[in-house]
């Protein structure tokens, strides 16, 4: 009777826990392996567009040659996908992170197919098996529980030295896709440079300006011309910034939340900018 009472006690408590952590946008494409052990909780605003071959109640249905229409909890009139009010307020660990065969997942693709997240709930314990999308932040309908980085991993740079020159870049080996930090040795010096990138769906040619808002919500501005190139999201706008170094002080201590280039906003999620104040901090420190 002591070990029944003691049992449900710590899955009281863990309900309670799960409850009242605090879920942010956590789209961690490649690094995905870091979602192992972190708690998932459906968007308030997912989209169930994305919930078509996506979510399944068992692994075998994964081991067809093509995509099986057996998704958990189907829609009566498009039964490939799922329900979205069935994972609606549910909270759920990542418990593992396979292959279609259920093995340790390689990074394989093409043999394997992509990573499959087994999604335990953490009140039922009811499990569900979930293909995620590396590529696509559109498809990643969850918000997770903060993820705590390994500062030895994202500090490890690119090391380039030209033949002729003898100039030393070097820049994060874990980048992101819309901000990154160079930093070029040379005779003459030691400088710093910031990149920063985002979309539009207009053209503007002669736009100048950058303004970073931070999580404290002070900002960061820089009057430097904003180039564009077409590709195939539309347009790309990009800036080349020398950085101070009290700059990168700013940029190791602050977390950044938005970036806008012009009139072009791009929405900074916690893992890169937790991840960015890493760039900032080792890079100054990198030979």
């Amino acid at each position: 009777m002591k070990k029944l009472i003691l049992l449900l006690t710590l899955t009281i408590i863990l309900a309670i826990n799960s409850n009242a952590q605090t879920f942010e946008s956590n789209f961690l494409g490649e690094d995905y392996l870091l979602y192992k052990g972190v708690l998932f909780k459906l968007k308030d605003n997912a989209d169930p567009g994305y919930f078509s071959y996506t979510f399944y109640s068992d692994l075998k249905y994964f081991q067809s040659d093509y995509e099986d229409i057996n998704v958990i909890y189907p829609e009566k009139e498009y039964h490939f996908n799922t329900i979205k009010d069935s994972l609606a307020n549910r909270i759920f660990i990542v418990e593992d992170i396979v292959d279609k065969n259920g093995g340790a997942y390689t990074g394989s693709s093409f043999l394997y197919g992509p990573p499959i997240f087994i999604l335990k709930d953490t009140t039922t314990k009811q499990k569900i098996y979930y293909k995620y999308d590396s590529k696509d932040e559109s498809k990643f309908q969850f918000n997770t529980s903060k993820i705590v980085l390994d500062e030895k991993i994202y500090s490890k740079m690119v090391r380039n030295v030209d033949d002729f020159t003898d100039v030393i870049e070097l820049y994060p080996y874990y980048g992101t896709s819309s901000m990154n930090i160079h930093k070029y040795i040379r005779k003459t010096g030691t400088f710093y440079y910031l990149w920063l990138d985002t979309h539009g769906s207009t053209v503007v040619v002669d736009g100048t300006g950058v303004i970073i808002l931070f999580t404290d919500g002070t900002k960061w501005t820089n009057p430097e011309k904003i180039d564009v190139e077409a590709d195939s999201k539309g347009f790309e706008y990009h800036a080349f910034i020398t950085l101070t170094q009290a700059d990168l002080i700013t940029f190791s201590t602050k977390k950044i939340k938005k970036i806008r280039l012009y009139i072009f906003d791009e929405e900074v999620n916690s893992f890169d900018a937790d991840k960015f104040k890493i760039f900032a901090k080792c890079i100054r420190e990198a030979k």
